[in-house]
């Protein structure tokens, strides 16, 4: 009898595994199997890629400031001309050499063809080159208004203004510089420092003054205390 309620058990278990039983007798309705529940789809929020900063472009930053330096410059020129105007075509009002100086020109005397104004940044037209080779002279001390003539450089371009407003261009090509054996005389004969050739006065005026049409700048060279050692004339013709 034990043996055959064991063998109903497992055979019970092993049906209880496909369907249930009523224990009155009866059978069950199939259960429901259970639905496999999906795993959810998780979405990844994309975390956004920072946009890289853009590199200067070093050739157009240069460019635009050129251009704007170039703007004041011109600005700069205009206004300068302007205030060179005394409605006189015939004189140089001013002198203008881009980022070294910007200079009012006065006359000499007439009849004081050693006249050199003594006012700081003002230069003086040296009258008596004009009336002899028709070419411009400009004067100024050295420890005036002929200290900026030290920072003109070969190519640069000195801009004569006329007192009605028309300019004039000239490169320097040449810059001469002599010893004056007798600094305080204005007839001293000089050492050419390129050469160390002696030139009297006359010579000297020539090489500097006379000869094809061009623009001079004269002033005075100090050494070793002297403030009239020695001569320097930067020569410029047009362009």
């Amino acid at each position: 009898m034990v043996g055959s309620i064991l063998t109903v058990s497992l055979l019970f278990l092993t049906i209880a595994c496909s369907f249930s039983l009523d224990l009155n007798g009866g059978a069950l309705a199939q259960p429901a199997l259970a639905q496999e529940t999906a795993t959810p789809t998780v979405t990844l929020t994309p975390i956004p890629t920072e946009t890289p900063t853009p590199t200067p472009d070093a050739t157009a930053i240069f460019q635009v400031t050129q251009t704007a330096q170039a703007e004041q410059q011109l600005r700069v020129f205009d206004q300068f001309i302007a205030d060179m105007k005394n409605g006189n075509a015939n004189q140089v009002t001013g002198i203008y050499v881009e980022n070294v100086m910007a200079l009012q020109v006065v006359q000499q005397p007439s009849g004081n063809a050693g006249f050199v104004s003594t006012i700081d940044d003002v230069i003086t037209y040296f009258l008596y080159p004009w009336q002899k080779a028709g070419n411009h002279g400009l004067l100024a001390h050295n420890y005036l208004a002929g200290r900026y003539f030290f920072n003109v450089g070969y190519g640069d371009i000195i801009t004569l203004v006329f007192g009605d407003g028309y300019y004039q261009d000239f490169e320097v090509t040449q810059i001469k510089e002599y010893q004056a054996l007798q600094p305080d005389s204005p007839y001293s004969n000089f050492i050419d420092l390129a050469t160390g050739e002696q030139k009297n006065v006359n010579t000297v005026f020539m090489e500097v003054y006379m000869g094809a049409f061009h623009t001079t700048l004269q002033t005075c060279i100090a050494s070793g205390g002297e403030g009239e050692w020695g001569r320097q004339f930067t020569l410029a013709p047009p362009l």
